[in-house]
């Protein structure tokens, strides 16, 4: 046990003598002594010049500690790019023998640092180190050392442990001047950490206050922030977590729509795997202009190849309030509850690659929305798929344009919004070209301009300014809609090509929704080709080009009864009167059939016949969309006992074919835009009038050449009978003189 005992005294004397060391040095030496020495070793070894202005304090137990000054550092001969009035730290010494860093405090007050990078990317901060020099050998070996530690699986690192009571940065400032970029931020922080250990958490708390501008201070960006968290750091598992995050912010410039804008970002739960390179947020949940998003994010191998899964809520939240808020202008809308309720469920998922949505579901006012998409990011591309409901476009679109009674567009918002209407581009072009992908769509219960539409359905692509939607499907008005379609950008001008379809669409309602035109009903089928080019409606309506063929079935010409109006023709040939109560306001059809060839917007209808039971109608002429008016005319034939009855003809009259004009715009009344052709009517009956005089003459022709021949056949009949008398006079007279021979 001797040497036990001599150990003994061999550590309580080594002991002895650090302790009187210690307190020779800490009585006799100074450190402020040693100034110089520590700015030669600093500038001779890493180029760094050390001001030291105020006093340098130490401690050495129980705690090493240290205290500096009024301290600044610079690298070479350029200005200083660190100052800080005070910088202390206390470290327990007697913990270190177990391999545990129990720190009391750190503070560091009024630090100021000026980081500058140049226009050829050089910081201020970076050492220029000659390649003999440690520091540039220490660098090189270590370079060198992770290089080969590529190949080998690397040591796991044995944290010591470490408390640290309390962590404190007090009025940090920070610049940072970007030549580069041409930016110039600055910086205040403050930070705070309490009772900081490894694998528990601890208080942090953290304010700043941002300002970016450009180089001369213009246009600055102003932003100050709050966080509050527990941050526990696990170094054995190399991860870290925070808990109850809280930050609070607020950014302020002249170059966003609002100023400022305070936003509030929270989470439950943030966790961050360094080996795995896993992160995963949770009760994330952000708050801002009363929008507020509630989110769950996952994302993995975020350091070498990312991907992630969030889940999305987005809170109700009233749009109108939002765009208020950020005075962004509202569109004109013609109700003044539209657009003040939304919301959204969003599902991610994705990579560098790629990027999936599903489901996505939307409610906005009374509409719903479910909708997938996959996108791909290099290049570009989407394919969407959306299935809605209950969707009124009206509410959403500027208050209709009403037409005066000149048939002259009197819009009842202000002038100024009408003449940007006219003169804006109907199709943003540039946009269309960019669109690459396929979008799929299924909608119930649509209303636009008042056109009602059960369900449609589309499929589309979309490729570098070409745009194919085959097929088109519609379900209206008792009836369907079916058709292909392409738009076509990729030239100076749009051109639209379309193949339409109708299957039994009833005519007289889509009209008076779609056209507030009430003039004919019936079940609609038509076939045939149209194009158009133009980037207005006005201009696609004036080169509109194509072939249709229209068959309306079980109709009526509403608000025009031809038989009243050939009445009225006749009534006005006699300078006679009709009555008004015999006929109906419409004229009922069993098919109108016609095709209509079409030629810069004006609809020519050769060959159109009108046929019912009572009612035969042929006719021609022009209807042109870009005036929104008509100019036709129809040969009306009506069968005798209507006619006879209503305007006391005969029956020659009823067989005629008479003319009716039609001609006006589509605004005017049905009951007076149709009225009878006097002068036709006029050259009719006279024609009439020739046709029977020209019979009574052949009939009169006809009797007096059957007398004349009667009298011919008289006369020589008589002659006959009188050349036979004579002939048996002569006879006996010569019998007579005969006898009185013998």
């Amino acid at each position: 046990m001797v040497w036990i005992k001599r150990l003994s005294l061999l550590v309580a004397g080594l002991l002895a003598v650090v302790a009187i060391l210690l307190a020779y040095v800490m009585l006799f030496v100074n450190p402020n002594d040693f100034k110089d020495e520590l700015k030669s070793v600093a500038l001779e070894k890493a180029n760094v010049n050390l001001r030291l202005d105020g006093d340098i304090s130490w401690s050495f137990f129980p705690w090493l500690g240290l205290g500096l000054e009024d301290i600044g550092v610079s690298i070479g001969s350029d200005p200083e790019i660190l100052q800080f009035d005070r910088a202390e730290f206390g470290l327990a010494i007697l913990p270190l023998f177990e391999q545990k860093i129990q720190v009391n405090k750190v503070n560091l007050v009024n630090l100021k640092a000026s980081l500058n990078k140049n226009a050829q990317g050089q910081g201020n901060w970076q050492l220029d180190l000659p390649d003999n020099s440690p520091a540039a050998s220490s660098s090189a070996s270590t370079n060198t050392a992770s290089n080969n530690s590529s190949d080998n699986t690397v040591e796991k690192i044995k944290f010591p442990d470490i408390q640290l009571d309390e962590l404190r940065i007090e009025n940090a400032q920070v610049q940072y001047r970007d030549e580069q970029t041409k930016r110039l931020i600055n910086a205040t922080l403050n930070v705070q950490l309490n009772d900081v250990q490894w694998d528990k958490a601890w208080p942090m708390v953290m304010n700043i206050a941002v300002t970016q501008s450009d180089l001369q201070g213009k246009s600055p960006i102003k932003a100050k922030a709050t966080l509050n968290a527990n941050l526990a750091v696990f170094p054995e598992r190399e991860s870290l977590s925070l808990d109850s995050l809280v930050l609070s912010g607020e950014v302020e410039s002249d170059l966003l729509p609002t100023s400022p804008i305070s936003a509030k970002l929270s989470a439950t739960n943030v966790d961050l795997d360094l080996p795995q390179e896993n992160v995963l947020v949770e009760g994330l949940a952000l708050s801002v202009l009363g929008v507020n998003v509630d989110a769950k994010i996952q994302a993995y191998q975020v350091l070498s190849e990312p991907q992630f899964s969030a889940v999305l809520t987005v809170g109700e939240f009233n749009p109108r309030y939002l765009m208020t808020r950020l005075n962004l202008p509202l569109p004109e809308m013609s109700d003044d509850k539209a657009l003040t309720k939304a919301r959204a469920n969003i599902t991610l998922e994705g990579n560098l690659d790629s990027i999936t949505a599903q489901p996505i579901s939307i409610a906005m006012d009374d509409t719903n929305i479910e909708a997938n998409a996959v996108v791909d990011l290099s290049p570009l591309r989407w394919d969407v798929s959306v299935a809605g409901k209950n969707l009124d476009l009206d509410r959403y679109l500027p208050t209709p344009i009403e037409k005066g009674k000149d048939g002259k567009v009197e819009a009842i918002t202000n002038v100024d919004i009408a003449a940007k209407a006219e003169s804006g581009d109907l199709i943003p072009i540039d946009l269309i070209r960019s669109l690459n992908g396929h979008v799929g769509v299924v909608f119930e219960n649509i209303t636009v301009k008042k056109l009602k539409i059960d369900k449609i359905e589309l499929d589309s692509t979309q490729l570098h300014g070409l745009v194919k939607v085959s097929p088109l499907r519609a379900s209206l008005y008792k009836g369907s809609v079916s058709s292909k379609a392409s738009l076509d950008v990729r030239g100076i001008t749009p051109v639209f090509n379309i193949s339409p379809t109708i299957d039994g669409v009833q005519i007289q309602p889509l009209l008076v929704d779609f056209m507030d035109m009430n003039k004919i009903a019936g079940a609609t089928y038509l076939n045939g080709e149209l194009s158009a080019k133009g980037n207005s409606l006005d201009t696609l309506m004036a080169s509109l080009q194509g072939d249709l063929l229209i068959d309306i079935k079980n109709g009526a010409l509403v608000g025009t009864n031809l038989t009243k109006t050939v009445c009225e023709g006749i009534a006005a040939i006699r300078k006679d009167k009709i009555n008004d109560q015999q006929f109906g306001q419409d004229t009922p059809f069993e098919t109108m059939r016609f095709p209509a060839h079409i030629i810069n917007g004006r609809v020519s209808t050769p060959g159109l016949k009108i046929s019912s039971a009572g009612i035969q109608v042929t006719g021609d002429g022009v209807v042109s969309l870009p005036n929104s008016s008509l100019d036709y005319q129809a040969n009306v034939g009506i069968a005798g006992s209507e006619l006879d009855k209503a305007c006391h003809v005969n029956e020659k009259v009823t067989k005629l074919a008479f003319p009716i004009v039609c001609k006006g715009q589509f605004s005017d009344d049905p009951a007076g835009l149709c009225r009878p052709d006097i002068k036709g009517f006029g050259k009719l009956f006279a024609d009439l009038a020739e046709d029977e005089l020209k019979l009574k003459v052949d009939a009169e022709k006809a009797r007096l050449k059957v007398k004349a021949e009667a009298e011919k056949a008289r006369l020589k009949a008589e002659l006959e009978e009188k050349r036979k008398a004579e002939e048996e006079r002569l006879k006996d007279k010569l019998k007579d003189k005969l006898k009185s021979l013998f």
